[in-house]
């Protein structure tokens, strides 16, 4: 069925339509970017949740894109020609579809073909695809790059590719060191850089020439991860609300502009944890992680009767540094890291905050859920939902959208 929204494709503002959508990190991006986004596919229920929660005059189709292949059922979704297409498909998560024989860790047997499917029916302007930096690297079974095959699929279908963006977004004012890849096609013409960085990381090394450069070029020092969670009520283990009230007023632009049009605070509650595990948290320091503790504070073997174990997992509870932007925000941040000051893993809000994300975007689901590898393992398919920590980690940073939306509109002309 063609899914109605209120937006209009002839508008004057340029208009996107975002595929697996996620959260709609990229598509919030957009958004601020001054597009208009009247569509959104995502087959997770809980993301589209998210994304109907906070844009309810949005299309959300929740479906598994390979459902929607052939152009009657494209061009039914989405009748009109939008000027951009964009989506992060899962190229490390291969299609299962198909015979067995087919290379697995080639992207023609992926969902990129699926997205390619989507550019080559409704032939927008523009593409952007969001990836990991490590598909660059990545082969096939033939010994062909990747990044290659997936560069000649969309010249065949009529698009030219510049450069393969490899962005950073602490660059572009987000508070964390994060590297994605963006695959730009066009039918302008002409040649598109990637947006100019508004922040420069020679800051955080401080050496004189990268120093006298960005006061050249006008650039801002990053954002660090205080500067963005500072203001956000103190927790405990296990404590927090689903909604509460601010307790404390922005002290900086960073967390005025997050906090701009929010009237609760969504999504901040503490992991619970053991007091043993609270314990072991005291002695870890910023820039440490769970394997630096004390022998007497490590972990202990399960049903071991006290033995400690000989498994560390030095990713695990690394206490973040204030001053400087956060580690990457993965899937499974619940774990990955501790709060600067307080003994305890990140919040899903700082998390979110972390990810540039506004305080009035709500994340709905359940804040954590079983591990998706036992789910799959027992064959519970039925219950293999993304939980807030996933959608606020697998998203792209709104503001890094927005630097690449504005800089698209301009090619655009729009801007």
């Amino acid at each position: 069925m063609e899914l109605s929204t209120t937006h209009n494709l002839n508008d004057l503002r340029p208009t996107a339509i975002d595929l697996f959508a996620g959260a709609g990190g990229l598509g919030l991006g957009f958004m601020l970017g001054g597009f208009d986004v009247p569509l959104s596919v995502e087959i997770d229920q809980w993301a589209c949740d998210t994304l109907r929660y906070n844009h309810p005059k949005m299309g959300v189709l929740q479906a598994d894109i390979r459902d929607y292949q052939d152009s009657a059922s494209i061009k039914q979704i989405c009748p009109q020609r939008p000027d951009v297409i964009i989506g992060g498909p899962p190229c490390q998560g291969f299609s299962i579809a198909g015979p067995a024989k087919k290379d697995p860790s080639d992207p023609r047997n992926s969902l990129f073909t699926n997205f390619a499917r989507w550019v080559e029916v409704l032939q927008p302007q523009i593409f952007v695809m969001e990836n990991v930096k490590g598909i660059l690297g990545r082969k096939n079974g033939d010994g062909q790059k990747v990044i290659t095959i997936v560069k000649q699929v969309f010249s065949e279908l009529g698009y030219q590719l510049d450069e393969v963006w490899v962005l950073n977004a602490a660059h572009y004012g987000v508070p964390q060191i994060r590297e994605r890849i963006f695959i730009v096609g066009h039918r302008l013409n002409k040649e598109i850089e990637p947006p100019p960085p508004i922040c420069d990381l020679g800051v955080l090394r401080a050496e004189q020439a990268q120093l006298d450069l960005a006061h050249k070029l006008d650039l801002q020092p990053p954002v660090s991860l205080w500067d963005a969670i500072s203001d956000l009520p103190p927790l405990e283990a296990g404590k927090g609300k689903e909604e509460q009230a601010y307790m404390a007023e922005p002290i900086n632009d960073y967390q005025q502009w997050v906090r701009k049009d929010s009237k609760a605070l969504y999504n901040h509650v503490a992991m619970s944890h053991s007091k043993r595990l609270v314990e072991r948290f005291k002695h870890i320091q910023c820039g440490m992680s769970v394997s630096d503790v004390p022998v007497e504070h490590g972990a202990r073997q399960r049903s071991g009767n006290g033995i400690m174990s000989e498994s560390l997992y030095d990713q695990n509870n690394r206490r973040l540094f204030p001053d400087k932007p956060s580690h990457t925000i993965a899937a499974a941040f619940y774990a990955n890291f501790l709060h600067p000051f307080q003994h305890r893993n990140l919040t899903a809000r700082e998390g979110a905050r972390a990810q540039s994300f506004p305080d009035s975007y709500r994340f709905m689901g359940k804040k954590t859920v079983v591990s998706q590898k036992l789910l799959h393992r027992e064959g519970r398919f039925t219950e293999k939902f993304l939980c807030q920590y996933n959608q606020i980690g697998n998203a792209v940073p709104p503001l890094l959208a927005q630097a690449i939306a504005i800089h698209l509109k301009q090619a655009l002309n729009h801007g």
